[in-house]
């Protein structure tokens, strides 16, 4: 990779994250069941990056109301698209209906994935109740790709979702820094 120009460490990148959500897609069961105890078909859900569109979309989260989470999308954007390595997450139903979002990048010893947001539909969506887990699969997955060994859920936004995180099973939070984490 020393004899990569920028643009061809992107494009290996971005060929990465893509392999890895179609890696995590295939993982994913038949059958998903919602929180609502509904049945939603994989062959329903997309996985893919963040592109102009999904940040339109996520602009729109802004206003709702019931959004635990207070980030701006468009900051975050700018912030992580000179990251090469980062990673990079929406969740479609029916390749309409954008269920969840997520972006982080790898530690400054590389050998850690931060998952610096995550955030699910404040609408709701035909998902609810497996953001977390499809994040986490996808996150896990790209965290190997590129040789971490260590996945970490920054900032938890309250107690709550803290919580929510250590439930899905092997992450301890790390109070001093705030973050969940979990070896992989």
């Amino acid at each position: 990779m020393d004899n990569m120009n920028y643009s061809q460490v992107i494009g290996k990148y971005e060929e990465l994250r893509l392999k890895t959500l179609q890696i995590a897609h295939e993982a994913l069961p038949e059958v998903i069941t919602n929180k609502k105890g509904l049945a939603i078909l994989k062959s329903d859900i997309t996985l893919s990056g963040l592109d102009f569109i999904t940040y339109e979309k996520l602009k729109r989260w802004k206003e709702n109301k019931e959004r635990v989470a207070k980030w701006d999308w468009d900051s975050v954007r700018k912030k992580y698209k000179p990251h090469p390595k980062r990673f990079e997450l929406s969740i479609w139903h029916r390749k309409q209906f954008l269920c969840g979002a997520s972006i982080g990048k790898p530690t400054f010893s590389k050998n850690k994935l931060r998952l610096d947001y995550i955030e699910a539909n404040p609408s709701g969506s035909p998902l609810e109740g497996t953001i977390t887990d499809i994040v986490l699969l996808s996150g896990g997955l790209y965290a190997k790709a590129i040789g971490a060994t260590q996945i970490r859920i920054m900032n938890p936004v309250n107690e709550r979702v803290r919580n929510h995180y250590i439930k899905r099973g092997g992450f301890d939070y790390n109070e001093k820094n705030n973050y969940c984490f979990k070896d992989i």
